[in-house]
C-alpha cells in the first residue's frame, strides 16, 4: 500500500513538474528563435523577395508570373493567375502594415487598380467577381473564380478608404461568394459565364479562401450574412475533415479560423470553437511528424515527402495561425519549433544571386541531376507565400 502511495506521489510530481516546465517553455517560446542574428537573416530574405517582386512588376501593376533559373533572361508575360495576383497584393499589404516597410503603398495601389480594371467584372443581380481570361489560364471560356474573388477582398480591404475600389464592388464580391455557397456551407469553385452555371460536384471548393474573404469584408462591412457565411464554411470543412483519417493541409482555413477567433462578435459556441480548434490540430499533426529535423540533412526543415518552397511556406503560414489559436503549451512549443525549422528551409532555398535574386525555385533540388525541368521554375505565387510566411514569422517577435 505504501509502495502504491509513493508511486502516486511520484506520478503527481512528474505531472506537476511537466506542467511547470511546459509553462516556462511556452512563456519563453518566442525567445528561442528571436535572436537578433536570426531576425536579421529573415529581414534580409524579406528584402530580397521584395526586390524580386519589384523587378518583376511591370509599370502597369501586372506581375511577370513565371521565370526560369536556367534561362535567366527569358520572360513569359502571357501565363497568369488572378488568384495569385490577389495573394501577392495581400503579402505586400503585410509588409507595409506589419513591418512598416516604406515605398510599397504606391506600387501596391497601382497593381490593385490594374487588377480591378482588368479582372473584376459585374455579373447579374449586383454581383461582382474576378474573371479569368482563357488565354492566360488555359481555359475554354471566361470563368468567375471563387478563390480569386475571395483573395481580392482580403488584399483590397484596407484600400476602401482611398476609394480606389467603389463600395458596390466590395458588396458585390461578397454577394458572389454567398451565391457560390451551398446549404451545407461548402462553396463552388467557378461560375461558368458562357453557360451561366456554377458547375457540378466536380467543381466544389475544399479550402478556406471564401471564409477568409468574407471575414475581411465583415471587418469593414459588418453585415451578419458575411460572418454567418464564413462560419458555416469553416464548420463544414472542420466536420468533413474531422471524420477523415488523412486530410489536406488547408492553410487558408487556418488563417480564416484565426481571423474568426479574433472577431469580437463571432458568437461561436464552445462546441463550435472546440470543433474548429480540433480541425487546426488535426492538420498540424499531419505535417509536424513528416518534417526533416536532422540538421545534417540537406533539406532540413522541409518534409520527407515534400521539398517545394511553395508548400513549406503555406505550411508555415498555417502553423503560425494555429500557434495563435491553441492553448496547449506542449503543442505550442512543438509548433514553434516546426515554424522555425520551416523558415530556415525557406531562407536557404531562396536564390541568393543573379537576375532572379530573391525568388524561390519550384523545388529545392533544382540543381540535382535528373530532376524535372519544372524544378527550376520561379513562380510569383511561391515568392508570395514565402514572403508572407517570413513577414508573419518576423512579426511574431516585433516586440521581443
Amino acid at each position: 500500500m505504501e509502495g502504491i502511495s509513493l508511486q502516486y506521489i511520484y506520478l503527481g510530481a512528474v505531472v506537476i513538474g511537466g506542467a511547470i516546465f511546459a509553462w516556462i517553455i511556452s512563456r519563453d517560446a518566442n525567445k528561442f528563435t528571436a535572436s537578433q542574428r536570426n531576425l536579421t537573416k529573415i529581414h534580409n530574405s524579406i528584402i530580397y523577395a521584395l526586390s524580386y517582386v519589384n523587378e518583376n512588376m511591370m509599370d502597369n501593376g501586372r506581375f511577370i508570373y513565371i521565370r526560369n533559373i536556367r534561362d535567366k533572361y527569358n520572360v513569359n508575360k502571357n501565363v497568369y493567375n488572378t488568384t495569385n495576383h490577389a495573394r501577392m497584393l495581400y503579402s505586400l499589404y503585410l509588409c507595409e502594415k506589419e513591418l512598416n516597410i516604406k515605398g510599397l503603398a504606391e506600387r501596391r495601389r497601382e497593381s490593385a487598380k490594374y487588377f480591378v480594371d482588368e479582372y473584376v467584372k459585374p455579373l447579374a443581380f449586383g454581383r461582382y467577381a474576378v474573371i479569368s481570361k482563357p488565354d492566360e489560364e488555359n481555359l475554354k471560356c471566361e470563368k468567375a473564380k471563387l478563390s480569386a474573388t475571395a483573395m481580392a477582398l482580403v488584399a483590397f480591404s484596407d484600400l476602401r478608404p482611398e476609394k480606389i475600389i467603389p463600395d458596390e464592388i466590395f458588396e458585390g464580391m461578397g454577394q458572389f461568394l454567398l451565391f457560390m455557397q451551398l446549404k451545407t456551407g461548402q462553396f463552388y469553385n467557378f461560375y461558368d459565364i458562357e453557360n451561366g452555371g456554377i458547375g457540378d460536384s466536380f467543381n466544389l471548393n475544399y479550402t478556406g479562401d471564401a471564409p477568409l474573404g468574407l471575414l475581411y469584408l465583415y471587418e469593414f462591412n459588418p453585415k451578419k450574412k458575411w460572418l454567418e457565411g464564413a462560419k458555416k464554411g469553416l464548420i463544414f470543412l472542420a466536420n468533413l475533415r474531422n471524420r477523415r483519417k488523412e486530410v489536406q493541409f488547408d492553410y487558408t482555413a487556418m488563417l480564416a479560423t484565426e481571423k474568426l477567433f479574433n472577431t469580437p462578435d463571432n458568437n461561436l459556441t464552445d462546441e463550435e470553437k472546440n470543433l474548429l480548434t480540433l480541425h487546426l490540430i488535426k492538420m498540424v499533426e499531419q505535417v509536424i511528424p513528416k518534417q526533416i529535423v536532422n540538421k545534417e540533412e540537406r533539406y532540413y526543415g522541409a518534409l520527407i515527402d515534400n521539398i517545394k518552397p511553395l508548400n513549406i511556406a503555406c505550411i508555415v503560414e498555417g502553423l503560425i495561425a494555429t500557434y495563435n489559436c491553441v492553448d496547449d503549451d506542449i503543442l505550442k512549443i512543438r509548433i514553434m519549433k516546426s515554424i522555425d525549422t520551416g523558415i530556415k528551409f525557406l531562407r536557404l532555398a531562396q536564390i541568393q544571386k543573379g537576375p532572379l535574386k530573391g525568388g524561390f525555385p519550384n523545388s529545392a533540388d533544382w540543381k540535382e541531376v535528373g530532376v524535372p525541368k519544372t524544378a527550376s521554375i520561379v513562380k510569383m505565387d511561391t515568392v508570395q507565400h514565402a514572403l508572407a510566411a517570413c513577414v508573419k514569422f518576423q512579426n511574431m517577435f516585433k516586440d521581443a
